[in-house]
């Protein structure tokens, strides 16, 4: 059966359990490929970072003029993989040459089976295999406070330091952005409208994957006594960078870069709010479609 990946790249779920096998399996398995070939086996990860970082951020077109206002919680994030390519055609590495059959090597998310290619002179090459995944889920605690001049502050971040034995020695990440109403400025509008712009980092070992994006939308909502559906459209910009050790040249470290990629991304949702708790549930049309769920505190 194939399992769902956690957040923070197979990592953060199996740090908060104290263990890393997948973490320390993905560093195995970038260390016995080229630049060329990583880039090719990472090629799903991007787009399932980018549908899930930039959901869930902005849940209400709904900002006050005046007042204050805050909320804390935690927003998870899915996306489906089924559509990702599970497979890619290796690059020979240099002094190698392959032979038919060329064979074809697993994704990150492909089949956990290595994979044999002959090569001329009776040479052998093995490529890695991946984590037999088509599921990616990312969790964000998030805070927002308002309002100034019809401004909302929105904050998330989770950072957390290991040990030097440790595989995965540090886990950074971290957004911050805000949304403005544009309602104020139309009073006859039937509905909140407001203009919200994101920028978010994920750091893993500093160096070993580093992606950043960014996301802005506009989003309108409508509040009917405990329930407020909302709508957004907006568009995410991610690019990604990774370096690992090379595991044929110890002390050498290979580095690989993701062009940046922008994408359109449509939410349609529906948020409840009981007192002070507020609950939200929504769907993402994005790099890849997904859903997500919120929970949070506030007022």
């Amino acid at each position: 059966m194939r399992r769902p990946v956690a957040a923070f790249l197979l990592a953060l779920a199996a740090l908060a359990y104290g263990a890393l096998p997948a973490a320390a399996q993905l560093i195995e398995n970038l260390g016995a490929l080229t630049a060329e070939n990583a880039k090719k086996y990472l090629e799903p990860l991007p787009e399932a970072l980018s549908g899930t970082m930039n959901s869930a951020i902005f849940t209400t077109g709904n900002v006050p003029v005046t007042g204050i206002n805050f909320s804390i919680g935690i927003k998870v994030m899915g996306v489906s993989l089924g559509g990702q390519s599970r497979v890619y055609t290796p690059t020979d590495p240099p002094g190698f040459t392959s032979v038919p059959p060329v064979q074809q090597a697993p994704t990150v998310i492909g089949t956990t089976q290595a994979v044999a290619q002959g090569g001329q002179g009776g040479a052998t090459v093995y490529y890695p295999g991946g984590f037999d995944v088509d599921e990616f889920a990312f969790a964000a605690p998030q805070v927002s406070i308002g309002s100034v001049l019809g401004t909302r502050a929105v904050v998330r971040w989770y950072s957390q330091s290991f040990g030097a034995h440790d595989l995965i020695t540090k886990v950074h990440y971290f957004g911050v952005g805000g949304q403005h109403s544009i309602s104020q400025y139309f009073t006859q509008l039937p509905f909140d409208l407001a203009l919200g712009a994101f920028y978010q980092e994920l750091k893993l070992s500093d160096k070993l994957i580093d992606s950043k994006t960014y996301h802005v939308d506009l989003t309108g909502s409508k509040s009917y006594s405990i329930l407020q559906p909302y709508a957004a459209v907006g568009f995410d910009s991610m690019d990604m960078d990774v370096e690992y050790e090379d595991a044929t040249s110890p002390g050498t470290n290979i580095a690989v870069h993701f062009d940046r990629t922008t994408h359109l991304h449509m939410t349609a949702g529906v948020q409840a709010k009981l007192a002070f708790v507020l609950v939200h549930a929504e769907a993402n049309l994005a790099a890849i479609n997904g859903l997500a769920v919120g929970l949070s505190f506030g007022y």
